[in-house]
Parts: structure tokens; sequence; C-alpha cells
């Protein structure tokens, strides 16, 4: 708008300056006396050949100008043509590391180094696709050149921070974080933050609250934080003094700040207390406890408060327990702290109606424990005691100090798995998850009896010489198929036999002999199966000659259909067998004790069968 204003302006005054030369006409004369010529012209025209003259000069001027600096223009305009390629390389190779393309990446960065050089976000590429690649060598040397920019220093202290921190070298990503603090008064918050997390985890209390000051300062924490991270390290600091002669003055000052600064802080408060006990401070003691239960219940502030003055009676400790009670009557700690006293005052009805409660809406280890001390104390009931301790391992469990899944008995000021300052929490430990691969047995699906069981609930272990036994069993079926042909019993296939207990067969009649024996010893072995496991209860079978009859009986039913020489055959069979002597075979053939002697099982003897519980 100005600019408009003053071109206006400056037109309104050339106007007005041409009609002032018009309104007072006047002559120019000009005379050249070497040239014996001259000329007049009017005023106007003269200034007005004048704005020509000098305008034709600047044009002129502008020409020459142009045609001086052409090769700087050209040289700009390829120049500038080329920087904007590299930066459009740049920003394709910083999207391509956001998304993971590593061919992508180091080909924008190559790209890019060689159209605009060593630029910081150049630098920066390289660093990141190194890192992309794991290429640790690489990407170290990107980094250590940012340090010799001031532009990239602090990227380049982030970037070897993180490679110390990936190699696990603590010293160097220390030594990082110290250089990116020192720079400046207003350090980067990476820094104070890393640098305060290291020095917590390896207990350097003094330079941990130097640090936390100055992320403080820096504004990069807030005031709540602040104070509850020093309390912790203040309290570090008094557990490091724990018995060190003439230590219990430096924990009293340390300790009486962190109370100050954390009034709900359990560890600090509770031992605050005791060292106010040792110096008979009873008032002050008492206070700092009952502003902390307010906060925060917790056993070990009951267990303080009831012995803050040494040599009281247990009905002393309980008046003062009531007073506690008080002040969190419905909160279990509360109540577990009025057990505890009504139990150490022999107030065995006040501590049943107590437990009684708890023991039905929250029952814990600690409930149990109470229960079963009661029980002891009050009826001398061991069996009672008994089943509350036995309850006590399926019982909820209480809470304790956990952190990052590990429990401890007492307070700690840093995790023993991260190092993290202040990870420790007063609460129910997480349990441990299932696996879902893991077979789970549930007592439902257990039957009752062994009469329920069935063959599904078996489990066959084989024997050692299963080859053996199943060429056996195969060559005994093909025997018995021979001799279950109705349509066709004359067309018998008599199998090879290895070894026959039949020595005097000369003419074919002995062949009919030796199929009808391997025949009856294949339907021998069937009747075994069939028969109940009656080795397994001890039951000792005894093969009879009714069992050959019936065994010949059950064969003849289906060769009764044929002809004479089947009929003959199997005549012939049952006198052999009648003659052949018959082994009694027990269930066990030596001692349990004793595996007794290696024999080869028969063919087709059936397999042992174990239960599965």
């Amino acid at each position: 708008m100005i600019k408009t204003l003053i071109f206006f302006a400056f037109l309104l005054a050339i106007a007005f300056g041409g009609a002032w030369l018009a309104d007072r006409p006047g002559e120019i004369v000009i005379n050249w006396p070497w040239l014996d010529m001259g000329f007049e012209i009017s005023l106007l025209m003269g200034f007005l050949l004048v704005v020509a003259a000098m305008a034709l000069a600047v044009i002129l001027w502008v020409f020459v100008k142009g045609i001086w600096n052409s090769p700087k223009s050209v040289a700009g305009f390829f120049s500038g043509r080329r920087r904007d390629k590299g930066y459009k390389a740049l920003s394709t190779g910083m999207i391509a590391v956001g998304v993971g393309d590593l061919a992508l990446a180091r080909k924008q960065a190559i790209k890019a180094r060689k159209l605009i050089g060593e630029e910081p976000m150049t630098l920066m590429l390289e660093a990141q696709t190194a890192q992309l690649a794991g290429d640790v060598t690489k990407a170290r040397q990107s980094f250590e050149s940012m340090l010799e920019l001031d532009e990239t220093r602090a990227l380049g202290h982030r970037g070897l921070y993180i490679e110390a921190q990936r190699r696990g070298d603590v010293e160097e990503a220390m030594e990082m974080a110290k250089a990116a603090t020192g720079e400046g008064q207003k350090s980067p918050g990476w820094a104070g933050t890393a640098l305060f997390d290291m020095q917590t985890a390896s207990e350097d209390w003094q330079g941990a609250l130097i640090t936390l000051s100055q992320n403080f300062t820096n504004k990069h924490i807030s005031r709540v934080d602040f104070r509850r991270k020093r309390a912790v390290i203040l309290t570090a600091q008094a557990q490091a003094l724990e018995g060190e002669d003439n230590g219990d003055a430096s924990m009293r000052s340390l300790l009486q700040e962190a109370c100050k600064l954390a009034p709900n802080l359990v560890p600090a408060v509770s031992r605050y207390a005791q060292l106010l006990n040792d110096v008979k401070d009873y008032r002050k003691a008492s206070k700092l406890v009952e502003a902390a239960w307010r906060a925060s219940p917790h056993p070990d502030l009951a267990r303080v408060y009831a012995y803050i003055k040494d040599g009281e009676t247990a009905v002393d400790r309980l008046k003062r327990i009531r007073v506690l009670y008080g002040l969190m009557p419905d909160h279990v700690e509360s109540k577990l702290a009025m057990a505890r006293a009504f139990i150490d005052a022999r107030e065995w009805a006040e501590a049943r109606n107590v437990l009684g409660d708890l023991a039905r809406d929250n029952l814990t280890p600690r409930v149990c424990m109470l229960m079963a001390e009661l029980e002891e104390g009050e009826n001398n009931d061991f069996g009672r005691v008994r089943q509350w301790l036995a309850r006590s391992v399926g019982a909820h469990r209480d809470p304790v100090w956990t952190a990052d899944g590990q429990v401890s008995n007492v307070w700690k000021p840093i995790s023993p798995v991260t190092g993290k300052i202040d990870a420790f929490e007063w609460k129910v430990p997480v349990r441990e998850l299932a696996q879902s691969e893991q077979p789970v047995l549930d007592s439902r699906d257990i039957p009752a009896s062994e009469d329920e069981l069935s063959d599904e609930d078996m489990v066959l272990l084989p024997l050692a010489r299963d080859a053996e036994k199943k060429a056996a069993d195969e060559a005994g079926a093909a025997s018995k198929a021979s001799f279950a042909k109705d349509e066709e019993p004359e067309d018998i296939v008599v199998e090879p036999v290895a070894e026959t207990d039949v020595k005097d067969t000369v003419s074919t009649g002995d062949e009919v002999k030796v199929a009808a024996k391997d025949a009856s010893a294949v339907e021998v072995g069937e009747a075994e199966l069939s028969e109940p496991d009656s080795e397994e209860e001890g039951q000792v079978s005894e093969p009879t000659s009714q069992e050959d009859e019936v065994v010949a009986e059950a064969d003849a039913e289906p060769v009764q259909k044929g002809d004479d020489k089947a009929i003959e055959a199997e005549a012939l069979r049952s006198r052999i067998e009648a003659k052949k002597p018959h082994e009694v075979e027990f269930p066990l053939p030596s001692p349990p004790d004793d595996p007794g002697p290696r024999q080869d099982p028969l063919p087709g003897s059936p397999e042992k069968r174990f239960r599965l519980f």
C-alpha cells in the first residue's frame, strides 16, 4: 500500500512539473562556434530531451552489464538447478529411511552427496542409512564428521550416544551425554535425562542430584517429579550411610529433607521415625507416621508406629494402633494392623471378628498366618493351624515391593533389571502367564475308577523286537486267511514254517499237518488277544485240553462246509495238538526286581498295556 502511494505521488509531481514548465515558456539556445552552427528549442522540449537521454543511458548500462555478467548468470542457473535436485534427493532419501527402503535410501544418499556436498542434512541421511543397513563403522564416521560443524554438533553427540548404547559402551555414552550438556546453559532434554539415568544406575547419587537440578532449571521435568526423585536419591544416600560410625546425624538430615519433599515415601518415613525414636522425639515421629498413613497405609508404618516407644506393653501398643486405625478404618492394612495388635494383647474374640471379615472377603497368606496364630494361641488347635497354613498356599498374594517383574522383601531405590530410579511399587505381583502350548490336566478329566477307562485311555508300550513280532503276526494272519475261505476250502495255501514240532512228515499228509499246526498257533494267539487283561491282575492262565477242544470246535465250523480232506486235516491237527506239551504261562516270568532271562516273544502274543494316570 505504501509503495502504491509513493508511485502515485511521483506521477503527481511529474504532472505538476510539466504544467509549471508549460505556463512559463522559454527557449534554450545552443551554439557550437567550431561548427559554425546553433539551434534553438523550447524549454519543455529541452527537458524532455534530457529525460530521454537519461533513459537511453540507463538502458544501455543494463544491456552492457547483462552481457558482462552473463557467464556468472549461466553458472548460477545451473548450480541452482543442481542444488534443487540435491535437496529433492535428500528429501526422497529421508522418506526412504523412514519407510525402511534401504536400497532407495542408499541411492539417494549418494546422489545428494554428489549434488550438494557435505551439507548437514546430507550427513544426517548418510548416518541414518548406515544405521538402517547395520553398518556401525559408517554410522560412527558420519556422526563424528558432524562434530566438526557447529550446526550439527548436537546431532553428532546424539548419534554417538545412541551407537554407544547399542554396543553397551556405558562410558562412551556417558561421555557423549556430558559433552551435550556442557555445550551451553540450556542443554537438550535427552542429554540431561540420559545422564541422570546413567548416574542413578551406577549409584552416583551426588552427580545425580546435580544433573536433576540442571534438568529442573532447564524445565525438562516438572516440579512434582523433581521433588519425588530428589527424595528418593536422599533416601538412597541415607541407606548408604547405614552401619557407619556417627552416621545417624547425617541420616537424620537427609531423611528429614526427603520426608519434606515426599511425605508418602514409606522407606524414608519409617526409617526417619526410627531415628526420631532413638532421640526420644516421639511426638514428631508419631505425626510423621500418621501423615504418611493417610497417604499410603503400609505394614512397615504400622510396625514402626506400634513400637515407637521402647518398653511398652501389648495393651499400650493396642491403644496406639487404635489411633492409627481411626485414620483409615476401611483400609485392609488398618484391619491387619488391628488384628496383629489384638493377637499380641491376647484379645482373641476381637481378633477373630476382624480376621473373619478379611478371610471371607480378602483371603491372603498374611490373613491365613494370623488365623493360624489365633487358633494356636486361643484353642491350641494344631489341626486348624495346619488347615490355615494349607489354605495360605492357594490364597491371593499379598502386596510386595515389585519392579520390572522382580519381587523384593525390602524397598530399593533403583530397579535391579533396568536401573531405573523409583521403580519399586507396593502392589500385588503379576502372576506368570500360562503357556498356551503347555498341556493342562484337569481333575475332571480323570475317571473316578478303573472300570470307566476305555481303550483310548490306554497307552501301548511296544517291546524291543517289534519288527520280529510284526513279521510273525503277518505269517499267522496269512495262515488263518487260508483256512477261512468257505467257498473253496480245498484251495489251502500252505505257508512255509521255519520250525515245526512234527518231524516224521513224508507224504502230502505231512504238509497238511504242518498247515494245521500253523493255523492252530494262529487261533491260539487270537484267543489270547481276545481274553481280558488277566495277566495284569495277577491271574494265571492255564491252558487245558478243554481250551484245545473249544478252539478245535471254533475252527471246525467253517471247515464242516467243505469236503472230506478238510475234515481229515482238522482231525489230524487236533491229535497233534493234544500230544504236544503245553507250558503254563505266568503274568511275570520272574520277580519284579529280577528282569529274568531274555526271551523272544511268541508270534501273536499281546502287548503289555499300561494305564495313563
